[in-house]
């Protein structure tokens, strides 16, 4: 409970009056204030040592203490949920170490682990099994198992959190929905309680996710413009999980909320609750509208402001979107991680260093080619799918390793030119010497023809079909030395001319 860990938050929603009685109300200076009352003088610092070193349990009767003043002060003095949430008074209150000791403490809904791995290894622990690389050891179809038993503990909690938010009093309702999201979404109250008015918990943020491709450098502005309020409440309409709310779910089931905090929160718990098969119907249908969206507003793909972070949260829901255009699947990074892929689907025990140099050249050629291959089919889906450069800015700003790897295709492409290019010229090199040697060929005949007993007027001949036989190829070779060179440069512009 460092000074670091609580937020001085300063506003102009209440007076310094009740910010101070909130602040005094804290778990440390209840315990502080109940220690001089017993006649204690110990100095506040060795006090606070002292409060924290006391175990979980009386600790957790002080935070009660606390909430249930703060709960009596907002009733008492009339001050709406709005005002609590957007002032942050709770932050004032409780540091974020004392809010989850509180939330825990009322049998508050456990958060799953965040990973499947991370799951299996608690599996694993209650088999007092401690096995570091258990996970590593698993078949892919045993890990889609786990995975899906994440998915779906994460799915429970997201009900559990709705359930147990229900049963709590209206103050603490809002606090306890702030919480349990905080983690993963900023919010933005808007000045209006009205349920009916479209929230805007969307953030205009970040200028560049990724750096972009070193040919694909468009003309950027330091005060590059934002979306009106306006653009802005427009887009909001077309989020995945905003789509599925007011198309799902009936106006029957939807409660009421005190404000746009707790709306969103609750719209956000329902659509992560869906199938990934829904989710991604909903994705779709989102981009879909998002495309029309752009076309109606000009002005965006003009200005080049970025969109598509607002419209889809999760990297992944971007990367699905561009999948489903017709994105390239990324190979495995290098030949090991291409065979450690080979290596759990066949549940083979043999390591890469256990493999014959011969086989590892194998998997060396077949990731070059997968490569190859990959970069081939990035270059058509950048050049050729995406429709403008406003939907390549989305593309490389948003998709991880999408800029890296158009640049290494880009050269790679380069690269492959100027080899054909190289196998060309040694090509026309060689047809030079080849036809140099038929001449010298001819030459050579010709004076043996001479040396024979030819009469005066045979050899006169000789001479004469040898004049006609170099003028011949003279014009043969120049003509064909030309022609090819000139088709190779026409053909290949990277050829150099000199």
């Amino acid at each position: 409970m460092t000074k670091k860990s609580r937020q001085n938050v300063s506003n102009n929603l209440i007076s310094e009056g009740i910010l101070q009685e909130i602040k005094s109300y804290r778990p440390l200076r209840l315990f502080i204030k109940k220690q001089k009352k017993k006649g204690n003088e110990t100095n506040p610092f060795a006090l606070r040592s002292k409060f924290l070193q006391l175990p979980t349990e009386k600790q957790t009767k002080y935070i009660q203490k606390a909430i249930d003043k703060y709960i009596q002060l907002l009733d008492e003095k009339s001050i709406n949920e709005h005002v609590q949430v957007e002032g942050k008074l709770f932050e004032n209150l409780l540091s974020k170490t004392e809010q989850k000791k509180y939330f825990e403490s009322i049998n508050a809904p456990t958060k799953p682990v965040n990973t499947a791995a991370a799951y299996y290894a608690e599996v694993k622990k209650q088999e007092n099994d401690n096995n570091p690389k258990a996970w590593k050891l698993l078949s892919a179809e045993k890990k889609k198992h786990y995975i899906q038993k994440l998915n779906d503990a994460k799915n429970e909690y997201s009900a559990q959190t709705k359930n147990f938010s229900e049963n709590l009093p209206e103050h603490l309702k809002v606090e306890y929905l702030s919480f349990i999201n905080q983690a993963h979404h900023g919010s933005h109250v808007n000045d209006n309680n009205d349920e009916n008015t479209n929230p805007v918990p969307i953030r205009q943020r970040r200028k560049s996710v990724q750096s972009l491709p070193e040919n694909f450098q468009l003309t950027t502005n330091d005060n590059q413009q934002k979306l009106t309020r306006i653009q802005l409440d427009k887009l909001h309409k077309c989020k995945p999980d905003i789509l599925y709310y007011e198309k799902k779910v009936s106006d029957d089931e939807k409660p009421t909320f005190i404000n746009s905090t707790a709306k969103n929160a609750y719209i956000r718990s329902l659509f992560n609750q869906l199938s990934e098969k829904k989710r991604h119907k909903f994705i779709l249908k989102s981009t879909k509208k998002w495309e029309e969206y752009l076309e109606s507003n000009p002005t965006i793909s003009e200005d080049q402001i970025p969109t598509l972070h607002l419209l889809l949260g999760k990297n992944d829901d971007i990367h699905y979107y561009f999948s489903s255009l017709g994105l390239p699947v990324r190979p495995p990074v290098s030949a090991l991680y291409l065979y450690n892929n080979e290596r759990q689907q066949t549940n083979s025990q043999q390591n890469w260093t256990d493999l014959s140099q011969t086989t590892k050249d194998e998997y060396i050629k077949r990731s070059s080619k997968l490569k190859h291959e990959y970069h081939q089919k990035l270059i058509e889906f950048v050049e050729k799918t995406l429709p403008s450069d406003y939907m390549k800015l989305e593309f490389f700003r948003n998709v991880k390793y999408a800029a890296k790897d158009y640049d290494i295709a880009i050269k790679d492409q380069v690269n492959e030119k100027d080899d054909g290019q190289l196998k060309i010229t040694q090509y026309l090199v060689q047809k030079q010497k080849m036809d140099s040697n038929v001449i010298d060929d001819f030459d050579r005949i010709k004076q043996e023809l001479l040396s024979t007993n030819l009469t005066n007027e045979q050899k006169k001949l000789v001479e004469h079909l040898g004049k006609i036989m170099n003028k011949y190829i003279d014009e043969t070779v120049g003509d064909n030395l030309l022609r090819k060179i000139a088709f190779s440069r026409s053909a290949h512009p990277f050829f150099p001319y000199n």
